[in-house]
C-alpha cells in the first residue's frame, strides 16, 4: 500500500521519523525547507525488509509479503436450493 501525503494526498516520498506523517515533496519542501531533516519512505521500505529478511531468514521473498487481491465473498445463494 502506497503511503500518501497527509497534506495533498499525493503519492508520499517522505516521512517524519517516529509519526505516522507522511509528505509529498512538494508539501514536504513547503513546510520543512530542509529535506534532509526528513526520512525517504523508499529508504524506510528497504530498511523494514532487510530487518525482514534477517529475522525471518534467507527464504524470505518479495512475493511472500505482496499484497494479494481480496477475493469477493460468496454469498450464499445455495441456501435457496436447499429448501
Amino acid at each position: 500500500m502506497a503511503k500518501r501525503c497527509i497534506i495533498c494526498d499525493k503519492k508520499a516520498t517522505y516521512k517524519v521519523k517516529d509519526t505516522p506523517d507522511y509528505y509529498c515533496e512538494e508539501c514536504a519542501e513547503e513546510n520543512f525547507g530542509d529535506l534532509s531533516v526528513l526520512l525517504k519512505v523508499e529508504d524506510e521500505a528497504l530498511r523494514l525488509k532487510e530487518y525482514l529478511k534477517e529475522k525471518l531468514g534467507e527464504d524470505f521473498t518479495d512475493e511472500d509479503y505482496e499484497e494479494k487481491p481480496k477475493k469477493k465473498k460468496k454469498e450464499d445463494d445455495d441456501s435457496e436450493d436447499d429448501e
